[in-house]
């Protein structure tokens, strides 16, 4: 596991400021720097606040680890949060500030093969990783696409996603692959491979659009006994959004000031195209984080009956827009 002390940690945070532990959704990335320019320009310092940032493993593993790891924040994948609560209510965070509005994921198909819309899915072998949101929220993009989830192969393999778009390009029998069009783009540009050129996305936000993406997350005990901080932490955020959708140049310097190794064209290929996809209804400064509550509970009946859950959580336990202040005019 990756970890990142980048503005103190509850142990040893600077004075005058108190100190939290987020894990993230994974290492640093563009599509995160509303949180870094929001540390770098010293919002979250003007609110009080210090953040132990730890790199994460993946969206869909965040809102579990802050149940089993006792983190106070976190920033991940809100469909793994709507299993939590169905499963775990008692353990489960709480979203305080919606990012994704539409979901991020996709299955990357041969762009000269045969795969054109869901339908076309079956019968096929579609690999990825175990842990990846288009592999986990597979069953409620199949229950909105009208397809038969178990007539379609899903194999979870090692690697990273350059290692399995080589896989899906060089390899017989494999089909199509899981991930966000983002992540999917940034990697193979890394490699000097154009994605659009090599694959088609077959994209859940166009199949599923119930389906929300990542938020911030927080945990029981932060709602319920730090809910000044959780205000002012928004609004820090906020304004790092803000500066984030004003000089996206800005925000990939934030990124590589921590991932001095990282490629500037890809982290800016993986910002314009989530702000493409998954915050396209943000790409504006007027960004309030904020849910559509019915959708949201449209999103969770979806998830409930596509995973089978125990139960469908109400929207208010899995979001609360109690933190939000009215957006700045």
């Amino acid at each position: 596991m990756m970890k990142a002390a980048c503005d103190g940690s509850s142990a040893s945070a600077p004075e005058g400021r108190t100190g939290f532990r987020m894990v993230l959704n994974t290492m640093f990335s563009s599509p995160q720097a509303w949180l870094l320019l929001a540390q770098d320009r010293g919002y979250l310092a003007e609110a009080g606040i210090a953040l132990d940032l730890v790199a994460g493993e993946g969206a869909y593993t965040a809102a579990g680890r802050m149940a089993n790891e006792d983190f106070d924040l976190g920033y991940g994948d809100i469909n793994a949060l709507i299993e939590l609560a169905a499963r775990r209510p008692d353990s489960a965070p709480t979203g305080i500030m919606m990012m994704f509005h539409a979901s991020p994921s996709a299955i990357a198909v041969k762009a000269e093969g045969p795969i054109r819309c869901p339908a076309d899915l079956i019968g096929r072998t579609i690999i990825g990783h175990d842990t990846d949101v288009a592999l986990r929220t597979f069953g409620a993009f199949c229950l909105r696409a009208g397809i038969d989830p178990e007539r379609v192969t899903c194999r979870a393999l090692p690697g990273g996603l350059h290692d399995l778009a080589r896989a899906l390009l060089d390899t017989p029998g494999l089909d199509g692959m899981f991930g966000y069009v983002s992540t999917v783009r940034a990697a193979l540009a890394v490699a000097d491979m154009d994605a659009d050129a090599a694959l088609r996305f077959i994209k859940f936000a166009d199949h599923a659009p119930e389906l929300f993406g990542s938020c911030l997350m927080a945990s029981r005990r932060m709602v319920r006994e730090r809910p000044e901080t959780l205000a002012a932490l928004v609004e820090a955020l906020r304004r790092g959004m803000r500066d984030m959708l004003a000089d996206p140049a800005a925000a990939i310097d934030a990124v590589l000031r921590r991932r001095p190794d990282a490629s500037r064209a890809a982290e800016a290929l993986r910002l314009e195209t989530t702000l493409e996809i998954e915050m396209a209804a943000l790409a504006r400064l007027d960004f309030t984080g904020g849910a559509d509550m019915a959708r949201l509970g449209r999103s969770i009946d979806l998830m409930a009956r596509a995973e089978r859950l125990p139960r469908a959580p109400r929207a208010d336990e899995v979001f609360t827009h109690r933190f939000l202040a009215p957006s700045p005019q």
